[in-house]
């Protein structure tokens, strides 16, 4: 597995653990709950809802319950650490895969007001988005186009075209300029070093967009750029103390493709509301959702399934494999019923700690020291407890 390949999951895992954590807060948070129960998603970021099309409760997502989330998760978790290009089943799903994000730029904007999600870091959600977006984003898009941020003068535009074809492109870049003047002021243009800097950034954004070649942009002359002008020219978020809505919006946009997600679930019925047998004869190969929604009513089964996934890939990652999952579930601990996130962290430290131990399968340091150094350091007692005892007793085979 390539470390690109790695990472993408690594940073899936981390935005499902985030939206369990939302899910718990928002419940501990209720006097009372229902079986069908759902956190209300609400997500006001305005770059965000104009970028991405999809309403601040997220189509279908927001018509099931807490339950049946935590159940598609897993599904979808289980189906992206063995294939990450795999097509998700129903439209529930790739609303529930889109929803990730969503929740992600809804608590970066609480996080932004003063309301944080994990209780001993208030940029827990932030750090997330940006760590995300910097391991999988391109070298010089990950943090926006250069282009249309950096105050640029007309040579440095130049600096950054496409080095095999510069000389050309140095020629339509000067009459793009000249032409749109003539057509914006209906004038003829002055000297081009008379264009005042504002007026050549939109130019220049225009002449950008529009290329074909704009993947190819000279990466060097980026980096210089960067360099002179500093990491606040860029159109997301340069660092987590970063405090402009906006800013944060495009991190999360930008990271939307990275990820891979897109919204064509707008695009269907939702699956929720097919019934019958007539209706599902007019739908080739398409099932109700109705007996998917049976299975995923038991909150301690779906969630300690997810759960245990989560956290024995974090620690092992590219030694992951599914069959280990059913195994190191059924190991013993004291725990009875596991339906809180916390409890159902801890059991899943230990058994991964105990299952690793006993059949000799090594750690990963960077699923590891994220989870237990940095996101979850209390459940460090519990994973080298299970390592202690696994060590000396062997797993059933």
């Amino acid at each position: 597995m390539s470390e690109y390949l790695l990472l993408k999951r690594i940073n899936i895992c981390k935005l499902i653990l985030l939206a369990l954590m939302w899910i718990q807060s928002d419940e501990d948070s209720q006097l009372s709950l229902t079986p069908d129960y759902s956190s209300p998603l609400q997500v006001e970021n305005l770059t965000w809802l104009g970028e991405t099309y999809v309403k601040e409760d997220v189509e279908h997502f927001c018509d099931v319950s807490n339950t049946v989330r935590i159940g598609v998760w897993g599904e979808i978790l289980e189906l992206k650490l063995v294939d990450l290009i795999a097509d998700l089943p129903k439209s529930l799903h790739d609303a529930s895969w889109f929803a990730l994000l969503a929740i992600n730029m809804m608590l970066v904007d609480k996080e932004l007001n003063g309301v944080y999600v994990h209780p001993q870091d208030e940029y827990f959600a932030r750090t997330i988005a940006l760590d995300c977006l910097v391991q999988l984003g391109d070298s010089y898009l990950a943090k926006g186009h250069p282009y249309l941020d950096f105050p640029l003068s007309l040579e440095e535009a130049k600096s950054l075209l496409p080095v095999d074809r510069r000389q050309e492109l140095e020629i339509e870049l000067e009459k793009f300029l000249i032409d749109t003047y003539e057509h914006d002021f209906e004038d003829d243009a002055p000297d081009i070093n008379q264009f005042s800097p504002i007026y050549l950034k939109e130019v220049f954004k225009d002449f950008f967009a529009n290329s074909d070649w704009r993947g190819d942009i000279d990466q060097e002359a980026v980096a210089q750029l960067q360099q002179k002008y500093g990491p606040e020219y860029s159109q997301a978020a340069y660092s987590i103390q970063t405090k402009d809505h906006e800013r944060w919006g495009y991190t999360l946009v930008f990271l939307k493709h990275f990820i891979g997600l897109d919204s064509s679930f707008l695009e269907s019925r939702s699956d929720l509301f097919v019934n019958g047998e007539s209706e599902e004869s007019d739908l080739p190969d398409y099932f109700c959702i109705k007996s998917d929604l049976e299975r995923w009513q038991d909150r301690t089964v779906v969630l300690s399934r997810l759960v245990h996934t989560l956290v024995y890939f974090l620690l092992v990652a590219e030694n992951y494999h599914p069959s280990h999952l059913e195994n190191l579930m059924t190991i013993p601990t004291s725990e009875r019923r596991i339906s809180n996130l916390q409890a159902c962290l801890g059991v899943a430290a230990y058994r991964s700690g105990y299952y690793m131990a006993a059949r000799g399968i090594p750690e990963s340091e960077v699923g590891r020291s994220w989870l237990l150094d940095k996101a979850f350091p209390n459940l460090r007692s519990f994973y080298q407890c299970g390592r202690l005892e696994g060590k000396n007793v062997g797993v059933g085979q």
